[in-house]
């Protein structure tokens, strides 16, 4: 299954919304979170979302991964300038999205903390408790690296918008759900 010049493929449409909503749903319920005190069990109830969403984003950045591996990608559009800008972020998206997770659940190992995924499975901890790094890791995830990954989705939201408005390509058509409209 591969991407034409002009079109995303299906499976790439899928995964690129499913994983914005997910991402998404992890970013809430972890700021929801942040609202309650330590010991609250509705604080533990949305790091569980947060912590499940967080396994949902990294099978499904593998599975986007594979998937883009197999199907390409259609020839950009817009200005050459904008063309190694998209890439960058796009990559550091996806550098994120793979990194925050797997910090994540080392985080979790290092605190004895095994994950449950949606009540579904659990993860069991394997690693030797280590406090300190569990503290840097949550360091890294919560102070840097998570609030990068938001604003390189605001950055992509705009860019695409900025396609679609200013621009006026197809940029933004070509990955939304449906057949494609290039112009």
């Amino acid at each position: 299954m591969s991407t034409d010049t002009t079109t995303w493929n299906p499976s790439l449409k899928f995964l690129h919304w499913t994983l914005f909503i997910i991402i998404a749903a992890a970013v809430i319920s972890v700021l929801i979170a942040g609202s309650y005190e330590r010991g609250d069990p509705a604080k533990g109830q949305f790091m569980f979302f947060h912590k499940s969403f967080g396994v949902a984003t990294l099978a499904l950045m593998i599975a986007w991964i594979l998937a883009r591996l197999n199907a390409g990608r259609p020839q950009p559009v817009g200005q050459a300038w904008q063309r190694p800008l998209a890439a960058t972020v796009q990559w550091a998206m996806v550098a994120l999205a793979l990194a925050l997770p797997i910090g994540g659940l080392l985080m979790a190992q290092f605190a004895q903390q095994a994950v449950d995924v949606f009540g579904l499975f659990t993860i069991p901890v394997w690693l030797d408790e280590d406090k300190a790094a569990a503290k840097a890791i949550h360091t890294v995830h919560a102070g840097f690296a998570g609030p990068i990954l938001i604003g390189l989705v605001v950055l992509h939201t705009v860019g695409a918008l900025w396609h679609h408005f200013i621009d006026r390509d197809a940029t933004l058509t070509r990955m939304l759900p449906g057949k494609s409209r290039d112009r």
